[in-house]
């Protein structure tokens, strides 16, 4: 594993990243290999040098020791490549400060968002596939075990619960890093947002990754459907990573990518503990079970599926269901079938609750209801996987 930056380094980065960031992610040889893809040495060292924390221009210049040209140069170009992020100071009129960003979520994503086929992202592409890839040598009891115990890293949400409770707490609590809503909370969200909030679009960074590495997205979705609100996407449209779009030409993305089956995650894209959330979502992915990383790597058999659900799909009145299949082909989990008796079963011990089928069921029979667990779907075995 032939690496052009030092390894120590990489680590350290990597390291300093985590630290920045409510979501760290494990640190492997295989993960620093992904880093070396994308960084040159001098890149490295200079968010070594520059540290973590909010970080005026002037700070950064003064840490990292290089010319005028060179701090200019080296800067515009992880500030493109998204491994340093702009964010918004507390006081009007101040400089945006600067911050070393988090790993994933974070400048993965941006590094493939602006839809640009070069070799050093083709190359970091490929060496993401093997990342995933690489848990198929780990036996599967084994793996199903290691990460059965840790907490559901993809949440449901409940668009409109029955009732509300208010919570006094002493402390601000934190959003889920990333959540999966049914069509109704995300235009929901949409539709609140005030009109002169920023949203931008760009290209999905699973579904750009899989097609650098030459597998392209077997539903057909659009590329740019990846959309940041507020804060998030004011960076991503001022760095050139996206495109400023209006909230009704997001709502008619959304309702696009969910007719050809895309599942709603809702999320931070900047889980940074210095950033400064201004409302309830600031990315909105459209996913599908092929690129996905969590569903893509599922259907791949590289791990299993994990979240927390709010809801559940029933079919309440048999009568209702003419057993046309339709629910079967939007699953992106196979939980919902039509069975001899021609009427449409849900299984419970798969459902996500996503809402796909209950979307598309031509005669309202499949339903969501509220019902909070956790879902852990083990790895699937090579006859059960929709992706060889």
């Amino acid at each position: 594993m032939e690496m052009k930056s030092d390894k120590d380094k990489l680590q350290q980065l990597a390291d300093l990243m985590n630290e920045q960031s409510e979501t760290p992610m494990l640190v492997t040889d295989d993960l620093l290999y992904i880093f070396d893809a994308a960084l040159e040495p001098e890149e490295v060292d200079f968010m070594l040098k520059m540290g973590g924390g909010n970080l005026s221009r002037a700070e950064v210049e003064g840490k990292v020791g290089l010319t005028p040209a060179d701090f200019e140069r080296v800067l515009e170009t992880l500030l493109d490549k998204g491994h340093i992020t702009e964010l918004e100071p507390e006081e009007e009129g101040e400089e945006p400060y600067l911050h070393v960003m988090s790993i994933f979520p974070g400048w993965f994503e941006h590094y493939l968002m602006r839809g640009a086929d070069t070799p050093d992202r083709r190359e970091f592409s490929r060496r993401v596939s093997g990342y995933f890839a690489a848990a198929q040598a780990i036996p599967p009891d084994m793996l199903n075990e290691i990460l059965k115990d840790m907490s559901p890293h993809r949440s449901l949400a409940i668009a409109n619960p029955s009732s509300s409770r208010l919570i006094q707490v002493d402390e601000a609590v934190p959003p889920q890093p990333s959540e999966v809503h049914p069509s109704h909370s995300i235009l929901n969200i949409l539709e609140r947002l005030p009109e002169d909030v920023a949203v931008s679009a760009g290209h999905c960074f699973c579904r750009e990754q899989r097609k650098l590495d030459g597998d392209p997205c077997r539903m057909d979705l659009p590329e740019e459907s990846c959309l940041g609100i507020g804060p998030a996407a004011e960076h991503i449209i001022r760095r050139g990573m996206g495109r400023r779009i209006s909230k009704q030409e997001a709502i008619e993305l959304v309702k696009l990518a969910e007719e050809k089956g895309a599942v709603h995650q809702v999320g931070r894209m900047v889980p940074l503990k210095d950033f400064k959330v201004k409302h309830e979502a600031d990315i909105i992915c459209n996913c599908c079970w092929d690129c996905c990383g969590v569903l893509g790597n599922y259907h791949r058999g590289n791990l299993p599926f994990m979240l927390k659900s709010y809801y559940i799909a029933e079919v309440p009145d048999e009568d209702e269901c003419t057993g046309c299949g339709i629910c079967e082909q939007f699953c992106p989990v196979d939980a919902i079938a039509v069975g001899e008796s021609g009427v449409a079963a849900v299984d419970e011990a798969l459902c996500c609750g996503c809402g796909l089928c209950a979307l598309h069921c031509p005669e309202n029979a499949v339903r969501l209801r509220p019902y909070e667990r956790n879902v852990f779907l083990p790895v699937l075995p090579p006859g059960k996987r929709r992706i060889s």
